[in-house]
């Protein structure tokens, strides 16, 4: 359970950084489609041939956060924001703040691992 975690940490604060889209990512930082494949990358590599346990809530927070992320990059907010845009930022802002304060995601949201 230890290196996923260490997997995870590797990740959060930038994945933070891309979510909260107020600060100015770092030089060489790439934008936010190329980071999630970064971590879908990283995870398809670090999970091969692993007997993994099952994700603690944490680890599912950081799955929910990227991949709406994902979801909000692929479907930018236009002007008018429909309710599928919505709740899309209103889960998203939940995630982020349990993302932040390392927490288990708020009763209603639930994500799994790539691949599962």
């Amino acid at each position: 359970m230890d290196d996923i975690n260490d997997f995870l940490k590797r990740f959060r604060q930038r994945l933070l950084r891309h979510l909260d889209a107020k600060e100015k990512l770092p030089p060489g930082e790439p934008g936010p489609l190329q980071f999630v494949d970064e971590v879908l990358d990283a995870w398809s590599m670090f999970s091969q041939n692993r007997q993994l346990s099952e994700p603690s809530a944490k680890e599912r927070t950081f799955w929910f956060s990227l991949y709406q992320l994902e979801e909000l990059v692929e479907n930018p907010v236009r002007d008018q924001i429909d309710p599928y845009e919505g709740i899309l930022m209103q889960n998203l802002a939940m995630a982020r703040e349990a993302l932040r304060q390392w927490k288990k995601l708020p009763d209603g949201l639930y994500a799994t691992r790539p691949g599962e």
